[in-house]
């Protein structure tokens, strides 16, 4: 099994309940994806509720894409077997939320705020043609933010 993380910078999300700033999406039919860790952070003086919940689609045209490929590794030995990627607001059509939330936070205008989700006993599953979402839950913005996702396969 390998440690993989990635990380990019989401736009802000539009002030609609359930809109995802950052996805990583399991494109892989038969793999399963296990994250042990996810990072938010934000990058404006806004306040915010990041939340983590599961994804049944991908969503169309993300703002942008990040693939990880063996520098992605902690062993930097090879790419990820599931063809893992992780998109980023905003879409055009956004990716289905599944509820209910995982864990919701509730962040101060504060550049830099963050919170680091951690789940190194039982790391959260994302089956086959499906993600995981760091969204907001409420009609409030979700402000673009730093993040990372740390998975094993």
């Amino acid at each position: 099994m390998s440690r993989y993380a990635v990380a990019g910078r989401s736009a802000a999300t539009a002030a609609t309940a359930d809109q995802s700033g950052a996805v990583l999406w399991n494109p892989h039919s038969t793999k399963i994806i296990e994250v042990t860790e996810i990072w938010w952070f934000k990058t404006v003086a806004t306040a915010d509720n990041p939340a983590v919940i599961r994804t049944s689609t991908r969503g169309t045209t993300p703002g942008s894409t990040v693939t990880p490929d063996a520098d992605n590794a902690f062993d930097r030995s090879a790419t990820p077997q599931s063809g893992a990627l992780l998109d980023l607001a905003a879409w055009a059509t956004y990716p289905t939320v599944q509820g209910p939330y995982m864990h919701r936070e509730n962040l101060p205008a504060a550049i830099g705020s963050g919170i680091v989700w951690a789940f190194p006993d039982d790391p959260i599953e994302i089956p086959p043609g499906t993600g995981l979402a760091v969204a907001t839950p409420v009609a409030t913005i979700l402000q673009p933010g730093d993040v990372t996702f740390v998975w094993d396969e």
